[in-house]
């Protein structure tokens, strides 16, 4: 089961987020302003992403980005799975600072993409079905549209700068320094390889849309197929070895 978990979590969970993030545009906030740009489909090129198909789409993103991302945190545990006492006191505390920094950014993620996500992409979809129906006037369309640019860029559960959305940008950080700090502790990967770890970290917490969202994962899945590749040769002709996703 851990075997199969690895290969979902690691390689396609990062595959899907790499196809879908290249669809995530970025830097709309102050111009034109958010609902000003996803409220109806653009060709993204200046914002970063390959194009950018409207609400529905917004939505349907992170409907999809959530779990996956979700599945990654799950990965990212077993990365540091059977990391105990026997590897030393110094691997045994950074793999479960790891798994505290998972938590975290599991939980911080997925709360910045229910609220600047999931459910602003459905509120953009009810304001204009409201608008159409009649139900707003440009007065009323007005007041709620400045409501959802200004919760936008809340200093709390904001889309972009938000307490919610820095404490998620920096756990993922916090989370490949940590697991390549237990992995190199315990003797379990090498700096090549975890540098490029620390690579996916820098990238998703610099952005989780395009274009550092796809090179996060891509990176996520070169160091944990290096990882694989790695343990794989060393366990061969050596039945005391775990192999990845055993331990």
């Amino acid at each position: 089961m851990k075997h199969l978990l690895w290969w979902l979590c690691l390689f396609v969970a990062p595959a899907v987020l790499i196809a879908i993030e290249l669809f995530h545009p970025a830097g709309f906030t102050t111009s034109p302003g958010m609902y000003q740009f996803l409220s109806h489909a653009e060709t993204a090129h200046e914002h970063a992403a390959l194009a950018y198909f409207g609400p529905q789409w917004w939505f349907t993103l992170h409907m999809i980005q959530t779990p996956m991302v979700g599945l990654v945190a799950v990965g990212l545990w077993l990365m540091v799975d059977g990391i105990g006492a026997k590897d030393g006191t110094a691997a045994r505390v950074a793999a479960w600072l790891a798994r505290a920094a998972i938590f975290v950014f599991a939980l911080t993620f997925t709360i910045l993409d229910a609220i600047g996500g999931i459910g602003l992409g459905r509120t953009l979809l009810v304001v204009q079905e409201l608008v159409t129906g009649g139900k707003l006037s440009p007065a009323q369309l007005d007041g709620v549209v400045l409501l959802l640019n200004t919760l936008w860029v809340d200093p709390v559960v904001g889309g972009v700068g938000s307490f919610v959305s820095e404490t998620a940008s920096w756990a993922a950080f916090a989370v490949s320094f940590l697991v390549a700090a237990a992995l190199l502790l315990s003797g379990r990967a090498g700096w090549a390889n975890m540098i490029v770890l620390l690579g996916f970290g820098w990238e998703l917490q610099t952005a989780h849309a395009s274009p550092h969202g796809p090179i996060a994962f891509g990176l996520l899945i070169v160091a944990a197929g290096w990882l694989w590749w790695a343990r794989r040769r060393a366990s061969v002709g050596q039945p005391g070895v775990a192999k990845v996703g055993t331990a």
